[in-house]
């Protein structure tokens, strides 16, 4: 049977195309020694059945992130019939940059050009056979939430799994070129699998590479002695990636054009998604803004005066009103948080029933030691508990928003820089 992997930016719609591929037949487990999830199913039409594999979302494949290496891992070592490339053609410049990294692998590879119908609203056309040409693979149109294309796409990707690829790459920079040739020799002269991918990433210095290859590191040291970057010096790595986005760029800007002349916009404006980012991520506000963010969280969930009255409430309601709220709703300071006003909501409760329970041992004349282990041991213990679990699960919510919104990935990227001094992922901040 055919193993097919699904490869994709996180949001690029690539779970969504998994289960319209795979129906019910979908089996979810982890990856060995991580609690990264791990998805496979299989893919039937008609005689023909497919392995499909749902490889976690990712930017890169540089190993920096779990999700990252195990992605990595699976192509490299597990070397699928073929990596099914979905790109979000809404976001074609961002997602480009993870085609060139799978597309310097030995293996098959078609890009799924998801969202189409996105495009179409904003205007906008991808003529895909100039993007087929520029990268060298198979590129279908399709939208995966509607399920259309997906025969197409399947039927393209069996027919690519059925021959031999080699992989190629877009770095233009000839000086690079050159020390990447001397090093891809060596992995070839050594039958290294994928000799091209592993230049690239020992040339960008890659730790994987550097441990996995030694020998091969003083000949990008001693280059590296020479070469000097205007603009990014001698680190490599950002080298390579500046390689890739200006060839991305040129490659954008011949295949996607402005089809309503009705909308002035330029086919590189900016959508509301990048303009937020641009926001959430800047190098001076990202990170006061996600310390705002967190601490409105935190108000939201454990203040005890969530919105500063000053007994507002005591002087404007009855006192039959006052007496019974007063504490689990507002206080002399102010409104209650929501996580505070249901804590306050469940501890009068097991206060009620604590009282009810004691009340109802000692009418049936239960020992005294009896009823202080019930009420006190028993009931206390598991009513402390209650008390915060109202607010725990506010918290776990609100976190939650955040991440399915997007907004945790974008930290994370900020973060990462400093936490990869310690050893750490960005993603690494949130646990702590």
């Amino acid at each position: 049977m055919k193993i097919f992997a699904l490869l994709g930016n996180p949001n690029s719609g690539k779970t969504t195309l998994y289960n319209s591929l795979t129906g019910s037949s979908a089996h979810v487990g982890n990856w060995p020694g991580v609690t990264v999830e791990k998805r496979t199913g299989i893919y039937k039409k008609g005689k023909e059945r497919v392995q499909i594999v749902d490889l976690p979302g990712i930017y890169s494949l540089s190993p920096y992130t779990s999700e990252e290496v195990i992605s990595r891992n699976f192509i490299l070592d597990e070397r699928p019939d073929c990596v099914i490339n979905i790109v979000d053609a809404t976001n074609l410049e961002r997602n480009l940059y993870l085609t060139t990294q799978v597309l310097e692998i030995d293996v098959p590879v078609i890009v799924a050009l998801n969202m189409m119908d996105e495009v179409a609203k904003r205007g906008r056309k991808i003529d895909v056979h100039k993007l087929e040409k520029e990268l060298g693979v198979p590129v279908v149109k399709i939208c995966a939430l509607k399920e259309q294309g997906l025969n197409k796409l399947m039927a393209r990707a069996i027919e690519a799994a059925n021959t031999k690829r080699k992989g190629d790459t877009f770095i233009e920079n000839k000086d690079l070129l050159h020390l990447i040739g001397d090093v891809y020799i060596s992995f070839k002269a050594q039958k290294v699998d994928n000799p091209l991918f592993h230049a690239i990433k020992l040339v960008e210095k890659d730790e994987e590479e550097v441990k996995n290859h030694p020998n091969l590191l003083p000949v990008v040291e001693d280059f590296q002695k020479v070469f000097s970057n205007e603009v990014f010096g001698s680190d490599f790595e950002a080298v390579i990636a500046d390689a890739r986005y200006q060839y991305i760029t040129a490659t954008f800007g011949g295949v996607v054009t402005n089809i309503d002349k009705h909308k002035k916009e330029d086919i590189h404006e900016l959508t509301e998604s990048d303009k937020i980012d641009k926001v959430l991520t800047n190098r001076w506000l990202g990170i006061p803004l996600f310390l705002l963010i967190i601490f409105t969280v935190f108000h939201f969930v454990f203040s005890e005066n969530f919105l500063f009255l000053g007994g507002l409430f005591a002087k404007v309601t009855p006192s039959f009103v006052n007496t019974p709220y007063e504490g689990i709703i507002w206080n002399q300071g102010g409104l209650a948080s929501p996580g505070v006003f249901l804590q306050s909501l469940v501890t009068r409760t097991t206060d009620l029933l604590g009282t009810l329970t004691s009340t109802g041992l000692a009418n049936i004349a239960t020992p005294h030691w009896l009823q202080g282990f019930l009420v006190d041991g028993v009931l206390g213990g598991l009513f402390a508990v209650f008390s915060f679990v109202p607010q725990i699960l506010l918290l776990f919510l609100l976190f939650q928003i955040l991440e399915d919104s997007g907004y945790m990935a974008r930290v994370a990227f900020m973060l990462d820089r400093i936490f990869r001094k310690f050893g750490l992922s960005g993603r690494a901040f949130m646990p702590l």
